[in-house]
């Protein structure tokens, strides 16, 4: 045994001999450290499990009614923490109350925003972010001007799914079926990120400028949108490539497009997404209430895929998002792909 000792000694070096034992010291420690993600997928007694130690919920998980946000929680880059790392202040007893007369409020909403205080019990402003794209976000301005960090990221964790109305869905509406499964169907990386449009709303409520090339460092322009007539023709230019607009104001949750049995791009892509039909649905100035007597000229000049900008030619079904006023409420046309023509645009008349 002594022999052998002596041999094994000599055939390997002290260098090769503290590089092992290094590399077995660094292994325990990292699988010391290492955190495993908590599941709460609902236990045989109906709740949410707690995996070693690790939280599951802890008194919020009590209640069914919570499983949605203890799931979009664990399914979160805040999957760590328990509720209380956040909600610091809950009314527990307000909650049980409510739970033993069936008074509980759905969809689960907090009353107040969490403070940014709370959120730098963690985060620093001097930290390095992790910004995606071509993104410019300037924190420390932000932190200066009072900016809250839930201001802009109030979604990170639960996903807006109580504003969706997610909950109300079918196959999201039992609460006590959620699962970290089910949460991650609705919990993606759009809804837990801010979306440009939180910004650019802030920035005009602020009465802020704000140019592209300020948080951009690729998108630094949207060609186009600077001209004057841009809500004339805008229309007209989404349709020689729709995935521009796509770009920006694609909607995040359904389809991107929709059939809208006209066969134009632009109207497809318009009738899916909120952005532009939110607006469209809305009655122009010009449409005034002597305007039934002209619309035929003001369809023959611009075109009858203007008007379906706004209106169908049959009564509208779900989802075409599009007004109650119909073509063949009055007349009778048929059901068919149109050519695309286009129109020259009548810049009095800001429509697509």
């Amino acid at each position: 045994m002594k022999r052998f000792s002596q041999r094994w000694r000599e055939g390997v070096s002290p260098v090769t001999v503290f590089l092992v034992l290094l590399v077995f010291l660094v292994t325990v420690i990292v699988a010391g450290c290492k955190e495993e993600k908590p599941t709460t997928e609902p236990t045989h007694d109906g709740k949410p499990a707690v995996v070693k130690g690790k939280p599951g919920g802890g008194e919020c998980g009590n209640c069914h009614e919570m499983w949605p946000e203890i799931t979009t929680l664990m399914v979160s880059s805040h999957a760590k923490f328990d509720c209380k790392k956040c909600h610091t202040d809950p009314d527990i007893a307000a909650m049980q109350a409510a739970k033993k007369t069936g008074a509980v409020s759905k969809p689960i909403k907090i009353k107040s925003k969490i403070p940014g205080d709370t959120c730098k019990q963690c985060h620093s402003s001097n930290r390095v972010f992790s910004l995606s794209g071509d993104l410019i976000v300037p924190h420390k301005l932000h932190d200066k001007a009072g900016i809250g960090c839930t201001d802009c990221h109030n979604t990170v964790v639960h996903a807006a799914i109580a504003e969706r109305n997610v909950t109300s869905r079918p196959g999201f509406d039992n609460y006590a079926k959620w699962t970290t499964q089910l949460a991650k169907k609705v919990a993606t990386r759009p809804f837990q990120r801010p979306s440009m449009w939180v910004c650019i709303d802030c920035h005009a409520a602020a009465k802020v400028d704000t140019p592209c090339a300020d948080c951009h460092t690729y998108w630094t322009s949207a060609p186009g949108h600077e001209r004057a007539d841009f809500l004339v023709t805008h229309g007209r230019d989404g349709r020689k490539d729709v995935s521009n607009c796509s770009k920006c104001h694609a909607n995040k949750e359904g389809p991107t497009m929709i059939d809208s049995g006209t066969g134009d791009p632009i109207i497809d892509f318009e009738r899916a997404t909120p952005y532009c039909y939110n607006c469209h649905l809305k009655r122009p100035a010009f449409h005034g209430q002597s305007y039934m007597a002209q619309h035929a000229s003001g369809a023959n000049a611009k075109g009858l895929l203007n008007c379906f900008a706004c209106h169908s030619i049959e009564a509208p079904k779900t989802p075409q998002n599009v007004t109650g006023t119909y073509c063949n409420n009055c007349h009778w046309f048929p059901v068919k792909k149109m050519q695309v023509v286009e129109k020259p645009a009548q810049a009095e008349e800001p429509q697509q």
